[in-house]
């Protein structure tokens, strides 16, 4: 009897495995569609409900460890600022498996390419990428995203001067709030603050820079590249101060700056722009 019912069990196990799915797979994967269908609508506060607090996720920016909730969110809200009309086809959604024993367990991950249209330069996007979603209580726990970001990028803004160009340097003095640390600070400000100055401010790249070398070692400093004098007077009068197109592009702008303003402040001590010749 005890041989029988070993055999029975067994069997069952191996009924159940047969399709190569958990019994959370379908599920899961509905979920991580959905997770990318707000996305797709470029619905950030409805992609963090998906998050789990302890998130560690895979971000595909060059030395970059894994990140954290804050910096998911901050990723989310940096791909919204920088592309419009995202739309991800996919070609396959398979079962994950447990690294340490090969069996599945609930986890999904896709394959596919996503398609959108670059804010600053008008450009079309073609990016094949791949994901992995781990869940925890109903929420993604762990995962990632791989995909060749910064050649994309690379590909749509050229990174080298040209003749005319105007170069904004301004030098920063950042103060923080109380329990953030200059790495929340400043990833807010290249992945959310920059991209959506970019999208406003048409004409214009915007960099942050750090001083290693000469009397500003150890500061840092943001970087405005125009196309032309001209580009940068189109938001700005003479004296520096933003007319009345750079007052309006403040005034929607406002919810990224108050964001920020929740991490920390900074004043520009000085600036000098400079023509390329």
């Amino acid at each position: 009897m005890k041989k029988i019912f070993t055999l029975l069990t067994a069997s069952l196990i191996i009924i159940a495995c047969s399709n190569g799915k958990h019994a959370e797979y379908e599920k899961n994967t509905e979920a991580a569609k959905a997770f990318f269908k707000l996305h797709e609508a470029e619905d950030a506060e409805g992609m963090f409900t998906y998050l789990h607090e302890d998130i560690q996720w895979h971000i595909p920016v060059y030395g970059m460890d894994m990140g954290g909730i804050e910096e998911v969110k901050t990723a989310i809200l940096g791909y919204q600022a920088e592309f419009d009309n995202l739309k991800f086809s996919a070609d396959y959604w398979l079962p994950g498996v447990d690294t340490e024993t090969g069996v599945p367990d609930g986890s999904t991950r896709t394959y596919g390419t996503w398609t959108s249209i670059h804010t600053k330069t008008g450009k079309e996007t073609k990016l094949t990428s791949y994901h992995s979603f781990e869940f925890k209580d109903g929420k993604i726990i762990n995962g990632g995203d791989w995909l060749d970001l910064g050649g994309m990028m690379n590909s749509l803004v050229p990174q080298s001067l040209q003749k005319g160009n105007l170069l904004g340097l301004h030098v920063l003095k950042i103060k923080l709030n109380k329990g953030v640390t200059s790495k929340q600070f400043q990833d807010y400000w290249l992945n959310v603050t920059i991209p959506n100055y970019e999208k406003e401010y048409k004409g214009a790249k915007i960099y942050m820079a750090d001083g290693l070398r000469g009397k500003e070692t150890g500061s840092i400093s943001m970087i405005w590249v125009f196309e032309s004098e001209e580009a940068r007077d189109a938001f700005y009068n003479t004296d520096g101060s933003s007319n009345e197109l750079g007052q309006s592009i403040g005034n929607k702008l406002k919810p990224i700056n108050d964001g920020l303003a929740k991490l920390g402040s900074w004043t520009s001590s000085y600036y000098t722009d400079w023509s390329v010749r």
